[in-house]
């Protein structure tokens, strides 16, 4: 492998343990160990050493199930390498031994992938001799209004000063609890599913952000199985933006000890 593709190997490899994902080597590349249990490879590709390609396997036979977990661990490597590289959607490739292979390409953002010197000509720079400061005159009721909380979502969505906490308060408000069991049976959750099983809990007990943070840290130490957190991951990938989303977002970062 030469020096060019071992530098955006490395640059990966530091994008993805920064996130928190274990990274162990393979041959013309690097292999991740998700939260969700799964492996991907991100390798070069030996006819063409500057292309990455990322390779899930799974032997998942239900198409839903299967479905839930590319776009989970799609949307993982996407939040792990923001800004280093572009994750195209998995595309399933084939079938082999009752396995189902996915492959992805990931193209390194311009900064990382150019190392040719940027030349600035004198013309293309304007000196500014002196700027006048600019005065913001804000009163302190306007000033805690404009207060924002720059934390990024799984979708790097701003998040305004509102909790997530608040925002999950407010969805349970409205839906009532057959509304609750037909949106996890849609999910095909069994009654007897752990997760199931918390998110009923939760839904009963939490009137206020306390009770529901407390709830919320109650069920999470529940959830300690490999398919109990393997199907809260599937559950977060299928309810984004319905009304449990923010719910199981406090859950799944609880589970995963993996806040915004």
């Amino acid at each position: 492998m030469n020096q060019r593709i071992n530098d955006k190997i490395s640059i990966l490899r530091q994008s993805l343990q920064a996130a928190g994902i274990k990274v162990s080597e393979r041959e013309n590349g690097i292999r991740l160990k998700l939260h969700n249990g799964y492996h991907v490879d991100i390798f070069t590709l030996s006819n063409n050493p500057d292309s990455l390609r990322a390779r899930l396997e799974t032997d998942e036979p239900d198409p839903l199930r299967r479905q839930a977990y590319v776009e989970s661990t799609q949307n993982s490597i996407i939040d792990s390498l923001a800004g280093i590289a572009s994750v195209e959607p998995f595309k399933f490739s084939r079938e082999a031994g009752g396995s189902f292979i996915y492959n992805s390409v990931l193209i390194m953002d311009e900064i990382f992938d150019d190392n040719v010197p940027i030349e600035i000509s004198e013309d293309a720079i304007e000196i500014i001799d002196e700027v006048e400061p600019v005065s913001i005159d804000m009163a302190g009721d306007d000033l805690a209004e404009f207060e924002l909380d720059f934390a990024f979502g799984e979708e790097n969505r701003l998040k305004v000063v509102k909790s997530l906490a608040e925002e999950a308060i407010e969805n349970l408000e409205i839906v009532d609890a057959k509304t609750l069991r037909q949106s996890l049976d849609m999910m095909s959750l069994k009654r007897s599913s752990g997760v199931r099983l918390a998110l009923t809990r939760i839904f009963r007990s939490a009137t206020e952000v306390e009770e529901l943070e407390t709830a919320i840290q109650e069920e999470a130490q529940k959830i300690v199985s490999p398919q109990d957190r393997a199907e809260l991951q599937e559950v977060k990938s299928l309810c984004a933006n319905g009304f449990l989303d923010p719910v199981v977002d406090l859950l799944w970062q609880e589970v995963f000890q993996d806040p915004f």
